[in-house]
């Protein structure tokens, strides 16, 4: 069955700033929890709220999903406008800052018979939390059923909308999710991640809300160059652009133009400049994704991102190739660039596979994958190897080193691919690890 969420702006004194239009990433919290709410599921999202921002009106209204109503009974009329069966509405609580699993946790809650469900702290909440008992505090989302919903709005009157929810959901018996009984474990970001919730209420909470979001934002198990050296610059970056209109693609689409300039400049022989805009594109490459996440601004096409990474990453290997090639060294220089790509793609291609089957990345699957991640052969460790062979003027030797090092990493992927991918068939798969065991070596030790 599906869900509506239902948000507002929230309640303010005249001259206030309305909760929900608190600036948090460049991005008002209530923009934000509509793209939350939308990325979980919800075919419709119907935003109460009697006056809007000219920009964020714009925003909103550029969404067919979205539907804005001056009042909490004009909401009453667009929750039976869904496309799809609706059995629930996700309710957030105005002006809260969530982490994304929180609100995914509660759209994805089983419900029991029309039973609603609350996102609580049941441990020392943060500022800002709503005591609903002796024991809890409500964290600020939760989904009950349509019927509750609407004989809540039909007597609705003058009371707050959101509270006046929230106590009908309390008093209904509402199922709980305890914040802290979640997984901290990011998949996406490849680390655990504390929860984001604030409820920013100044403009000095409002910039620690920022930052905040700017540090989730950060992905972890990463080379050596992405973990040490870009997340400061990229964090820079990132503070500078969010309240600007520039989007996480058009960051893409400038990185890949520098990278197209240094594919021209290896394969013109001017290396030094071709390296120096490689090493400027590592925490550029960075930085829409960062972005992206911040603002919680994804598009269809973000996945290809990582395609058009690769193709300008052997460009450059194609590039030096031909650079090489035409100065001495021949077919070698073309065996050396196609190595490179087809060590590095093998290996690229089979951490996808292993993402696609388990649902897990390669890179992230135990204590030995992520310290070798630090190491690995990638774009980044290879160019950065390149820089003190260039400095020695030794640009061929530098370049075999980086096949060297791609063959190496493909050797490593290989054999930890298949330790993993029998550990995960044998722990997920009964049928698969029956058969490991009927077709286990009497000479090799049992697992």
């Amino acid at each position: 069955m599906s869900f509506i969420a239902l948000l507002s702006a929230g309640d303010a004194a005249p001259g206030e700033t309305p909760p929900g239009l608190v600036e948090v990433a460049g991005l008002s919290l209530l923009e934000r929890q509509v793209r939350q709410v939308l990325k979980a599921g919800a075919p419709l999202a119907v935003v109460v709220a009697a006056a809007l921002p000219d920009a964020v009106a714009q925003r909103l209204h550029a969404d067919s999903r979205v539907r804005r109503v001056a009042t909490a009974d004009a909401a009453h009329g667009q929750l039976g406008c869904a496309a799809a069966p609706v059995g629930a509405v996700l309710l957030l609580a105005p002006g809260i800052l969530l982490d994304e699993r929180l609100v995914s946790s509660v759209a994805r809650a089983e419900r029991i018979g029309d039973a609603p469900t609350l996102l609580v702290f049941d441990a020392e909440p943060p500022s800002g939390a709503e005591r609903i008992d002796a024991h809890a505090h409500w964290a600020g989302a939760a989904l009950i059923p349509l019927s509750l919903v609407h004989e809540t709005l039909r007597d609705l009157g003058e009371w707050e909308l959101s509270g006046t929810l929230l106590r009908a959901a309390v008093g209904a018996g509402a199922g709980r999710i305890a914040v802290e009984s979640l997984p901290l474990y990011a998949p996406a970001r490849r680390r655990a991640a504390p929860m984001l919730w604030a409820r920013p209420t100044s403009a000095a909470a409002a910039d620690d809300a920022t930052e905040a979001v700017i540090a989730a934002a950060q992905k972890g198990c990463l080379d050596w160059p992405a973990r040490w050296i870009h997340p400061r610059i990229e964090n820079q970056l990132v503070r500078w652009l969010l309240p600007t209109p520039i989007t996480p693609n058009m960051v893409t689409c400038f990185t890949a133009i520098l990278g197209v300039a240094a594919t021209v400049l290896f394969a013109m022989g001017q290396l030094w400049w071709g390296l120096a805009l490689v090493l400027l594109i590592g925490p550029l490459d960075g930085v829409d994704g960062k972005l992206a996440r911040a603002r919680h601004d994804f598009s269809r096409w973000g996945d290809l991102e990582h395609v058009l990474d690769k193709a300008m990453e052997y460009a450059w290997y194609l590039a030096l190739g031909f650079w090489f090639a035409s100065t001495g060294q021949g077919a070698a220089a073309w065996l050396a660039a196609g190595g490179i790509i087809v060590f590095a793609l093998s290996e690229a291609l089979k951490g996808e596979y292993f993402r696609r089957f388990t649902g897990r990345q390669l890179d992230d699957w135990g204590a030995f994958e992520r310290r070798f991640r630090l190491v690995a052969g990638r774009r980044n460790t290879f160019f950065w190897t390149l820089v003190p062979f260039a400095a020695l003027g030794a640009w061929w030797a530098g370049f075999l080193t980086i096949l060297a090092y791609a063959a190496i990493t493909f050797a490593v992927a290989e054999w930890r691919f298949l330790l993993a991918l029998r550990a995960y068939a044998v722990t997920d798969g009964e049928k698969v690890a029956a058969n490991f065991a009927a077709t286990a070596y009497d000479f090799l030790p049992r697992a």
